[in-house]
């Protein structure tokens, strides 16, 4: 693994050579294997996510952070920023949100909170594409406030029972395990959680399909994931005893980081795409792209895709340099999620008829940003958030 002091002498601006050839190579496999299929995925409902992961993984481009002896190439956490820009470029966020889960939700809490058991049974498959990884987290009446789950999981010799149900789980019905975060029967307040990786095929787990929805149309997204009496072992905890929530939470921040630069790349990718096209139509015999408005439109908004995209960086740089990074978190997934929409709502609308076919790139990012101010931390969220931390009045 590169050291600190070797990462920063070797960067021109926030990227090295070595990573600006990631970018290239990454887009242009994305471009092959992703791109032509995406039309096929929407009529079919389903992308199939362990194709995509394996795709990667061959590649090295899987838990391209983590230990080498964890099964990870030992690299940094730009690496996964790199990544994150390519599957927010692609504009079709049903690939983007799965990788992301997988691979910077769930793969982090095993390599930084899992034993042994966990490591080889859930994480070096994972990290190989062999073992693609949901996270289930959310219930009917625990959204966004994670620590009022229902869910509860039982201490029994060797282990866990665990009872309860889930929603809103990407992947939910094809993964092949789950992060699940579930109460204990003593719980109170922040310390009386646990989080467990449950397989798939284990006795007592069932799933359900959502209905249609609005956005991430073929995400596998799972309605309902049920737990009924599921015996789970203590080597497939994550964190200590209790300490379930901690563990989750501390995930949370560098996610909504490395989620925001995938949201802004979307927002940049939006914005040339429809500049493209503004310079492409006509009316009254001059390019839309020549009038002022639409213009100054898209000139104020890739205005805001640039400073937000600055405030992600600088949490990733002071994330890998060991600062603390709530604030920044927080910030950055308030303002790259409802950028990203405002963009999406322009960009539809300047794309006229042709921005309403449902098949429409446009069309369908504007449906798949909507997503972004609500999953993994709603707007209103970020803001309580910022204002504890502050000690401000909520």
């Amino acid at each position: 693994m590169r050291t600190a002091a070797l990462t920063v002498a070797a960067r021109t601006g926030w990227f090295t050579p070595a990573e600006d050839e990631l970018r290239a190579r990454l887009t242009e496999h994305l471009a092959a294997t992703v791109v032509p299929m995406v039309d096929a995925w929407e009529r079919h409902g389903a992308v199939p996510l362990r194709e995509v992961l394996t795709g990667l993984a061959a590649r090295g481009w899987l838990g391209m952070r983590f230990a080498v002896d964890q099964g990870g190439a030992g690299g940094t956490a730009w690496e996964h920023v790199v990544l994150a820009e390519c599957l927010g470029a692609l504009l079709f966020d049903s690939v983007g949100m799965g990788v992301t889960v997988h691979n910077d939700m769930v793969a982090p809490m095993l390599a930084e909170a899992g034993g042994p058991e966990a490591v080889e049974r859930f994480l070096r498959p994972a990290l190989a594409g062999r073992c693609l990884l949901g996270h289930a987290v959310s219930e009917p009446g625990a959204g966004a406030d994670v620590a009022a789950v229902a869910t509860t999981a039982t201490p029994e010799p060797g282990g866990y029972r665990l009872t309860g149900a889930k929603r809103w789980v990407v992947a939910g019905l094809t993964a092949d395990a789950f992060a699940v975060l579930a109460r204990l029967p003593e719980a109170r307040g922040t310390f009386g959680h646990v989080l467990l990786m449950v397989p798939a095929d284990a006795p007592g787990v069932s799933r359900e399909p959502a209905d249609a929805t609005l956005g991430l149309r073929t995400a596998g997204v799972a309605g309902q994931l049920r737990f009924d009496g599921v015996f789970v072992p203590d080597g497939h905890r994550l964190g200590g005893h209790g300490l379930g929530l901690v563990t989750q939470l501390r995930q949370f921040e560098p996610e909504r980081i490395l989620s925001a630069c995938r949201a802004i790349a979307m927002a940049d990718t939006l914005l040339l795409r429809t500049a493209e096209r503004l310079r492409e139509r006509r009316t009254f015999g001059v390019p839309i792209a020549d009038r002022q408005q639409p213009a100054a439109q898209l000139a104020g908004l890739r205005a805001e895709v640039e400073a937000v995209r600055q405030l992600a960086y600088t949490g990733i740089d002071r994330w890998v340099t060991g600062g603390a990074v709530n604030t920044l978190s927080a910030a950055v997934k308030l303002r790259s999620s409802r950028l990203t929409r405002e963009v999406a709502r322009t960009c539809l609308h300047l794309h006229g008829a042709e921005g309403q076919l449902s098949t429409h790139p446009v069309n369908r990012a504007f449906r798949d940003t909507r997503l972004l101010s609500i999953s993994t931390g709603s707007d209103e969220m970020m803001l309580t958030a910022l204002a504890r931390l502050r000690g401000w009045p909520q």
